[in-house]
């Protein structure tokens, strides 16, 4: 099995991170069970290239692109050839003004791609990905999302991870929250050893389940 793993934290090696804290021990749990085929990828680290919406993804007519547009072709489908080899994917996240940090916004225009991850019919839309890829969703907040009365007509980054990856056919999601991480009445330190025992008891279900 290859498994995906996309961080996304802006403060992309900062190791009190606890976006990249989850991501760490996420992978070693995974590699202790046994899967061993894990690709990493980074979006905010600068040696790291996601090409943002530009001509070359809107070239129908086949327009001479720049050299830069041509470059930006060429790794946009290295990006989506890697995501549709995947056949699980973990994805580390903090939350950002309410929803999905801005890199992974610019990912998403990389693999969500008509004809190659879904197609339009006339009144719908047909997924093409693997629908058996599981993906994992951990996201950190410094609030209580699914517990304040004003955040919850705010949650639009879950929205957003169920909904566009159900565009491409995928339905199996399982979100993992650390809320409230910035929250003075919370014990922070509890909550992340809290999350770990999530993630770990989370990744012995995906292992037996994929044996």
């Amino acid at each position: 099995m290859k498994i995906l793993q996309i961080m996304c934290h802006p403060d992309y090696n900062g190791e009190h991170r606890v976006s990249n804290i989850l991501a760490k021990i996420g992978e070693d749990k995974l590699i202790e069970k046994g899967f061993s085929s894990i690709e990493k990828i980074n979006l905010y680290d600068p040696s790291v290239h996601i090409p943002v919406m530009d001509k070359f993804m809107f070239n129908y007519e086949g327009e001479k692109l720049t050299d830069k547009e041509q470059h930006d072709e060429i790794r946009q489908k290295e990006i989506l050839n890697q995501w549709k080899s995947a056949d699980a994917v973990f994805i580390y996240m903090p939350l950002h003004n309410f929803n999905v940090v801005s890199k992974f916004k610019d990912y998403v225009d990389n693999i969500v791609i008509v004809n190659e991850t879904f197609k339009c019919e006339e009144e719908s839309l047909i997924g093409l990905d693997n629908y058996n890829k599981q993906i994992t969703f951990v996201i950190t907040s410094g609030g209580e999302f699914d517990k304040h009365i004003q955040y919850t007509n705010l949650d639009f980054a879950v929205q957003y991870i169920r909904g566009i990856f159900s565009v491409i056919g995928i339905d199996k999601v399982k979100v993992l929250r650390v809320e409230g991480l910035d929250l003075a009445f919370n014990n922070k330190e509890q909550l992340v050893k809290r999350a770990i025992f999530d993630l770990k008891e989370w990744i012995e279900e995906f292992s037996h389940r994929n044996k």
